[in-house]
């Protein structure tokens, strides 16, 4: 019979998340998974894998937890347009003062991984579509309430992911806040009505 695990399985996946967020799968050493989950090598091997099995559940765990709140604050708000800018308000607070600043845990994977890990790719395009359905909802919302210029509807989802995508690459660079509400300021003018 094993042995009970001592630990709490969400709280060091956690750990291993805000690593790999940090550094990359690449330039994380087992040492430093191994001191931020407060685990030997033996006891990450045996509840999580390898390195790579480790960093798949930890995307899972970011898109399940990090990317849904995200969704939520969209899904959340009394209108489409207001769930837009308030989940481009709470990214930009993040990129200042959050994790965040670190970029998208799933974007910096993406350009890490994507041309040469079809199972990991697999997983990018899955948060990228859930972004997009959320935004073209929210969009959606909007334009049923007279909040969307008339040539502005769901098919727009796409531009803010791309606007969303930049951010988080622009994020690794330490842009200052008002940089960011600029170009949160130009995207959403280009979708609203001005009085919306």
């Amino acid at each position: 019979m094993g042995r009970t695990r001592e630990f709490d399985t969400d709280t060091a996946l956690d750990a291993a998340t805000d690593t790999f967020w940090h550094q990359g799968f690449e330039a994380t050493p087992m040492q430093d998974l191994c001191r931020s989950m407060n685990l030997g090598p033996g006891s990450i091997y045996a509840a999580f894998g390898d390195k790579r099995n480790l960093f798949r559940q930890a995307l899972h765990r970011y898109m399940d937890t990090v990317s849904m709140q995200a969704l939520e604050r969209i899904n959340s708000a009394p209108s489409g347009l207001q769930g837009i800018r308030g989940y481009f308000e709470h990214l930009v607070d993040a990129m200042i003062d959050g994790k965040r600043r670190w970029g998208c845990l799933m974007t910096n994977s993406l350009v890490e991984f994507a041309s040469r890990d079809p199972e990991l790719a697999v997983l990018f395009q899955l948060h990228l579509a859930r972004l997009e359905t959320t935004f073209a909802a929210a969009l959606t919302r909007a334009r049923a309430a007279g909040e969307l210029r008339p040539d502005v509807g769901p098919e727009a989802a796409g531009y803010l992911v791309a606007v969303v995508q930049g951010m988080n690459v622009l994020a690794k660079t330490k842009p200052g806040r008002r940089t960011l509400e600029r170009i949160v300021e130009v995207a959403v003018a280009g979708l609203a009505l001005p009085s919306s």
